[in-house]
């Protein structure tokens, strides 16, 4: 319990940090071409890549290997100060996979899209890596380039890991080739 809480205090005063540091760091950013995309279409994501790509240790055993992955994701084209909600599948070729909800925002810089996840879920091991606890926690970080189509292909990093809410946290980290394709159910704003 004691952990948890020590997660949630530095989650708050990380954000309460961020957002005083945020604010003058906004205008320079804009006056550089950065800014963060306020609306526009919402985007089904796709992603192929490997599940436990870096921190496999050889002769640990196949639950630490690296295997295939695929990652089906939604983001929501609704904001709230450049903040939308995400939801997302994680599957890997040994039976595990993981569903996630939480909040992302798009960084643009030109064609360049930034965008950082932030989401939790639950973990189902499969034959695959052992996280010890299905509630886990997911972070993401992708580098797309933006067509004119306002399609998006590019590269994601990902890690999930139960923050230490367990005595044990090996954690798993991911690599993927993404494709962003907008979608839209009635009218929205042009965002990038």
């Amino acid at each position: 319990m004691k952990n948890w809480q020590g997660v949630c205090k530095g989650m708050v005063t990380g954000m309460v940090l961020g957002g005083f540091i945020a604010l003058p760091a906004q205008a320079q950013a804009e006056d550089a071409g950065i800014r963060v995309i306020q609306g526009g279409p919402a985007y089904l994501n796709m992603g192929l890549g490997a599940f436990n790509a870096a921190g496999v240790s050889p002769g640990v055993g196949k639950n630490n290997a690296t295997l295939p992955e695929m990652d089906l994701e939604y983001q929501s084209g609704a904001k709230l100060f450049g903040i939308g909600s995400v939801y997302g599948i994680v599957a890997n070729t040994d039976g595990g996979f993981m569903g996630y909800t939480g909040f992302y925002t798009d960084i643009a810089w030109h064609h360049w899209i930034l965008t950082p996840v932030l989401a939790m879920g639950g973990y189902h091991q499969g034959r695959g890596k052992q996280l010890y606890g299905t509630f886990q926690f997911r972070l993401e970080l992708s580098l797309d380039y933006q067509f004119a189509n306002q399609s998006r292909f590019g590269l994601k990093i990902a890690h999930i890991s139960n923050a230490f809410i367990k005595k044990q946290d090996p954690g798993e980290d991911e690599i993927l080739l993404n494709y962003s394709m907008p979608i839209s159910w009635g009218e929205h704003q042009q965002g990038g």
